[in-house]
């Protein structure tokens, strides 16, 4: 089973301690993922980005359901960041889609706290956590060992330290300076094409980075 770009950005987002979302991501996580979306459609030829304008090419669905809901409320000869305000608005429950979704796969599951027999809170438990720990293993062997990562892992990496949780990967604060430095120059890397590149640029500034 493989994972979306954005389930991997919503996993790591996740306090693995605390089964909920890190403050840090809390304002960024809905755009972020949204992003992650339509990126990851771009990546598989749903939708070109010329000049970070976006060109629906392919509407047949993806198998994978947050996905084809984005790929659904796209239109073409509209701006990337435009279109990712307009659907932070329209997709104000991702991240219960993403925890039904991620429930679904048996990677998280719920759990409630629950005194007496009334349910006070829930949270989140990593089921399986070999999905979290393969993203955490494979952005190490980027920093440190010039892993040549895939296009996918350009963006989500990017994403990562875009939404503020890249601290979450590298909690050691050496190891963060290094990871921060690869993390900003990766938009450049040379294994995505000029226009994703581009994108990515954009999001940094989008996201305030």
């Amino acid at each position: 089973m493989k994972i979306s770009i954005a389930e991997g950005l919503y996993l790591i987002a996740l306090d693995d301690e605390e089964g909920r979302l890190l403050a840090a991501a809390e304002k960024t996580i809905t755009p972020g993922l949204i992003s992650a979306c339509i990126l990851e459609l771009h990546l598989q030829k749903k939708v070109d980005l010329s000049d970070d304008v976006l060109e629906v090419t392919d509407t047949t669905g993806t198998g994978n359901g947050i996905l084809d809901n984005v790929l659904k409320k796209l239109k073409s000869g509209v701006s990337l960041i435009d279109t990712i305000e307009n659907l932070t608005h329209h997709f104000k429950d991702i991240q219960e889609d993403m925890n039904t979704l991620l429930v679904q796969r048996g990677i998280l599951k719920k759990e409630a706290t629950k005194l007496m027999w009334i349910p006070l809170s829930e949270r989140m438990d990593n089921a399986n956590y070999a999905f979290e720990q393969q993203i955490r293993d494979s952005m190490f062997n980027i920093v440190f060992k010039s892993a040549k990562p895939t296009p996918g892992f350009v963006v989500l990496m990017s994403l990562i330290y875009d939404c503020h949780i890249l601290n979450e990967v590298f909690k050691d604060k050496d190891e963060l300076i290094d990871a921060v430095k690869v993390a900003k120059d990766i938009v450049n890397s040379p294994v995505i094409t000029e226009e994703l590149s581009k994108s990515l640029k954009t999001l940094k500034a989008y996201f305030g980075n």
